[in-house]
């Protein structure tokens, strides 16, 4: 008897492949924001996504993009005089995320070499920057394994877990 274990695939660097995962984000809607409280920069997107199905419907399916690093910021338009950074502080930082929600994703680019990302919404740009890929143990200090907190992510609509990071790579778990 033969059975089938989903073992996790390893982090992949195929920039084509992931730049192909995330057309997704293409068109799609912010349609809530959430700052959780403190200080450390974090927040999440709920997106609004076109979930085209094979048989030629499409519905709309309600995902998070979540970032989790401290490494981003929202470039605003030349008239609200500010760009919003982690330093911002969570309640800034909920005000100034909030002016996305009903924007539209209007681009999206991840740049080499270290992965750099751009998510724009008309007139704002959400850049998240990478950070530095983990530090695998050594003889030394076999036992630090590094801080594998990707660097943002994405519910796809397919139910799929889109990492990316840190540093130039990504998975999907399932």
């Amino acid at each position: 008897m033969t059975t089938h274990t989903d073992h996790p695939a390893a982090p992949s660097t195929d920039l084509g492949e992931l730049r192909r995962q995330l057309a997704v984000l293409h068109g799609g809607t912010v349609t809530s924001v959430h700052v959780p409280g403190g200080d450390a920069g974090l927040f999440a997107l709920l997106l609004g996504l076109p979930d085209h199905r094979p048989d030629g419907t499409a519905e709309l399916a309600h995902r998070w993009l979540t970032v989790a690093r401290s490494g981003w910021a929202l470039d605003r338009p030349a008239t609200a005089a500010r760009a919003t950074t982690p330093a911002a502080g969570a309640g800034r930082l909920a005000e100034d995320l909030r002016a996305l929600i009903g924007r539209r994703i209007t681009d999206v680019r991840v740049t080499e070499p270290g992965w750099g990302t751009l998510i724009a919404f008309g007139d704002h740009r959400l850049r998240i920057g990478p950070a530095a890929p983990p530090t695998p143990p050594t003889p030394s200090t076999p036992h630090l394994p590094g801080d594998e907190t990707p660097d943002w992510a994405l519910r796809l609509p397919s139910r799929r877990l889109l990492l990316i990071g840190p540093g130039p790579r990504w998975e999907e778990r399932g």
